[in-house]
């Protein structure tokens, strides 16, 4: 591992310093002025006095007269008198200079060789930690790409995990410690991501089969009640009509459950599946007559074409308007049936009161209600859904005040 060799790297380095320290400290106690050098000078002073050609010069010294005067020095620097041999510890040596006695002063570099030896360990200590800083950097670096960033990463990673939110991914790099925990990590957030939205799928399937049930029954419940009513006008025995009288009450008791569970279905689907396919247009005469149970609507209609529609959910669109008029104008009704470019309408036309013309707009939005429908039953779904159902068909809802009544026409794409 990279760890490793960083170790070892550091170890040399300091191994490596210390060595070079205690060879420095040796070369400090190591005698340079050789006797026997010492003495090969002095013989070859005594005997070529007078020719400094002839001088051996294996070691550092000068020669002074018998009067102290400074007559040969192997190189500048060196002690030229008694006085400063003795401070510089220099070995005195006499001489012999034709017949008079001189000194020689062997010059002791032991000063020179502390500071040279000083000189070099500091050299060798700044740049040896110049490595081992180095090393340690590099060190560091790795242990924060390789260790810190990827557990910080992950731990940002299940944060985010832990709040819901699935669909980042988790940077995969198998170089470092944590790859393959990375990697099971990732899998993991796919798998519960997959698992969160098949039972998100399977949930709103439910409620979506529990509002299509729900809207379903409400058409042959209103039926009933109408047949009832019809039935309890016709009844001359007070039996009669007391048995019409309970059917009435229990539809409106039912209507009244459906429109709950149907209400709080459709609350808490965030999307309604709508499939269509082609079909004829003669269809949208049965749909309507369906949805007009208490036969309202006079006689229509439709022209001949081919319709882009989910079948399903254009009954209730067309349940909704039907629905809608019965409650609030509770009047005759108009269906007129027409073709223009690509689209087919479905006009479908009441002569109540209509609506403010500032409201129309808010209609198509979920929960809004018109300032006529304080007294009716309803939860302000059925326009919102219906214009959900025309325009995942591809159409659209057109709303509209007229001077006799108010308007709800139906889009649908022809093909």
């Amino acid at each position: 591992m990279k760890s490793t060799r960083y170790i070892v790297a550091l170890i040399v380095t300091f191994i490596l310093e210390a060595v070079l320290c205690i060879y420095f400290l040796g070369q400090m106690n190591i005698d340079h002025n050789d006797p026997v050098k010492i003495n090969e000078c002095l013989k070859s002073v005594e005997m070529n006095y007078g020719d400094s050609s002839s001088y051996v010069s294996s070691v550092d010294y000068s020669i002074l007269s018998s009067d102290g005067d400074l007559i040969f020095s192997t190189r500048s620097g060196l002690s030229e008198s008694i006085n400063e041999a003795v401070k510089n510890s220099d070995t005195i040596l006499d001489v012999d200079l034709g017949g008079d006695t001189g000194k020689m002063i062997v010059h002791n570099d032991t000063k020179e060789l502390i500071t040279s030896c000083k000189k070099n360990m500091t050299v060798t200590i700044i740049s040896v930690t110049a490595v081992q800083l180095i090393v340690l950097l590099s060190y560091f670096s790795y242990l924060h790409k390789n260790i810190t960033k990827p557990f910080m990463s992950m731990n940002v990673f299940a944060s985010r995990v832990a709040e819901g939110d699935l669909d980042v991914p988790l940077y995969m790099d198998k170089k470092h410690l944590f790859g393959s925990f990375t990697e099971a990590f990732d899998i993991m957030r796919t798998e519960l991501k997959k698992a969160r939205n098949a039972e998100k799928k399977a949930n709103d399937d439910k409620k979506e089969m529990v509002a299509k049930l729900s809207h379903d029954i409400k058409t042959p419940i209103a039926s009933i009640k109408s047949t009832s009513e019809i039935g309890y006008e016709l009844a001359k025995e007070e039996k009669i009509k007391d048995y019409f009288n309970l059917i009435n009450v229990k539809s409106d008791q039912i209507t009244l459950l459906v429109d709950n569970l149907f209400n709080s279905s459709v609350n808490d689907i965030t999307q309604i599946a709508v499939e269509p396919s082609p079909y004829d247009s003669s269809i949208l005469i049965g749909m309507i007559r369906s949805s007009d149970h208490l036969k309202r609507a006079g006689d229509f209609e439709v022209p001949s074409c081919k319709i882009f529609a989910d079948k399903i959910r254009l009954q209730q669109a067309i349940d909704n308007i039907f629905m809608n008029s019965y409650k609030y104008a509770d009047t005759d009704i108009s269906v007129t049936v027409t073709t223009d470019d690509d689209m087919i309408r479905i006009k479908i036309k009441d002569y109540g009161p209509g609506v403010e013309e500032e409201e129309l707009p808010l209609l198509k939005n979920k929960y809004e209600r018109g300032k006529n429908s304080k007294d009716k039953d309803g939860a302000g779904l059925g326009l919102y859904l219906t214009n959900y159902f025309m325009e995942h068909m591809e159409g659209k809802l057109i709303l509209e005040n007229e001077e006799d009544g108010f308007a709800a026409t139906l889009c649908i794409r022809t093909i």
